[in-house]
């Protein structure tokens, strides 16, 4: 009989492994092991038993779930690896009031410039609107200046002579989520 002791790197009362230990089990075959202090046997692991790997047969659902599986693994593969050479998706096409809300933001930066200063500024990265998005700019005169902002082909100007409410409307209405056409 073989003892296995469970904590032999711990224990140094322990005796080494391969040491032949009397059981309280007269029954245990040869081949068990000694576990714990009150002498219980248990079979030695990778034998006579459910799943031990011995002479038993696989189960029959075994072999054809892992071949569904790696079909499934290669083919998610394939389409992952598609999706990184066709690039990312292009953005939908911005609809005509989220260009008009774009505008409307910039000229609100703009504006506050304004108040701020009293007089439009010289170049939009003076207010802190980007120009490279699509905002286009141009001062008229200290007071007067007129945005344009452009995507995908939809354009929008606004004259600050015109006015942010009539030509906007109000902020509630230019600042919905979703909008209104």
């Amino acid at each position: 009989m073989k003892y296995q002791p469970l904590h032999d790197l711990i224990d140094p009362d322990v005796p080494a492994q391969g040491t032949v230990v009397e059981t309280i089990d007269p029954d245990a075959p040869n081949d068990a092991y000694v576990i714990g202090e009150n002498g219980a046997t248990v079979q030695a692991p990778n034998e006579n038993g459910p799943g031990a790997g011995g002479d038993e047969a696989p189960r029959a659902w075994v072999r054809p779930a892992a071949a569904a599986l790696g079909l499934a693994f290669v083919a998610l593969t394939a389409w992952n690896l598609s999706r990184v050479a066709q690039g990312p998706a292009r953005p939908p096409k911005p609809s005509a009031f989220q260009v008009k809300q774009a505008l409307y933001l910039g000229v609100m930066k703009v504006e506050a410039f304004r108040r701020v200063h009293g007089v439009a500024p010289d170049a939009l990265a003076e207010a802190g609107v980007p120009g490279d998005v699509g905002y286009e700019y141009q001062r008229v005169d200290p007071m007067h200046y007129v945005l344009t902002f452009r995507a995908d082909g939809a354009k929008v100007d606004y004259d600050s002579a015109i006015g942010v409410e009539r030509f906007f409307g109000s902020p509630k209405e230019m600042l919905t989520i979703g909008g209104t056409p």
